[in-house]
């Protein structure tokens, strides 16, 4: 697996389906393959929440995740450049030339998702500006450092709820003003109450999937 790669998955379904996408700050190149038609590749994009996806039958998917703040070269041409590849060997190398992450805004993205309070002690551990960590993840991810620190905190908080904690201790721990401020950030991002999610297993299992956090 090559370095801007974080996990390899499949899916494929005989029925009709949805699945709902929770944000996890990366995108997945995805080869999707259909009965009686060629296989087809494209990029995911990056949701900011919840998204329902509609899965036809007979539908077979296989995803390359890629990092957070990993960039895709002429994503256009993603269908020319994969389309003879079947061994995930080939397709390792071939990703090697498509795709590529800073250093700088993977040690950004890192600090972020640590356990931090602020942005500006992202900037300050780093060496920058607060306006310059600014510039640098929106030109890269067109995406803010809060964006990204509040994405990892959402992530984190919501897998706790598989313990049995209570809510208001868990808002206090990943350091929400209160279980309300909370609950609002669950719905802005995952459409769901921490409530309601600690009772959608669906939902849970997919947090504890390999994404930005």
């Amino acid at each position: 697996m090559n370095d801007n790669l974080l996990a390899t998955w499949e899916f494929s379904s005989d029925l009709n389906a949805t699945a709902l996408i929770v944000p996890d700050g990366c995108r997945d190149l995805i080869a999707i393959t259909v009965i009686g038609e060629q296989p087809s590749w494209f990029a995911s994009s990056l949701y900011d929440q919840t998204k329902p996806v509609l899965i036809q039958a007979g539908t077979v998917m296989k995803g390359f995740r890629l990092k957070a703040g990993v960039r895709i070269k002429n994503e256009c041409q993603l269908n020319s450049v994969l389309s003879n590849c079947f061994e995930d060997d080939e397709i390792f190398n071939r990703l090697e030339d498509i795709t590529y992450l800073k250093p700088c805004v993977g040690e950004a993205l890192e600090y972020l998702a640590s356990d931090v309070k602020s942005v500006a002690h992202v900037a300050t551990e780093i060496g920058v500006s607060q306006r310059t960590l600014q510039r640098l993840l929106m030109r890269e991810t067109n995406r803010s450092p809060a964006y990204w620190l509040m994405l990892a905190r959402v992530r984190k908080a919501a897998r706790s709820l598989a313990k049995p904690m209570p809510l208001i201790e868990i808002a206090d721990f990943f350091g929400y003003s209160d279980q309300a401020h909370m609950s609002r950030e669950f719905k802005r991002w995952l459409d769901i109450s921490p409530s309601k999610l600690r009772r959608s297993p669906e939902i849970l299992d997919q947090l504890n999937h390999l994404g930005y956090d």
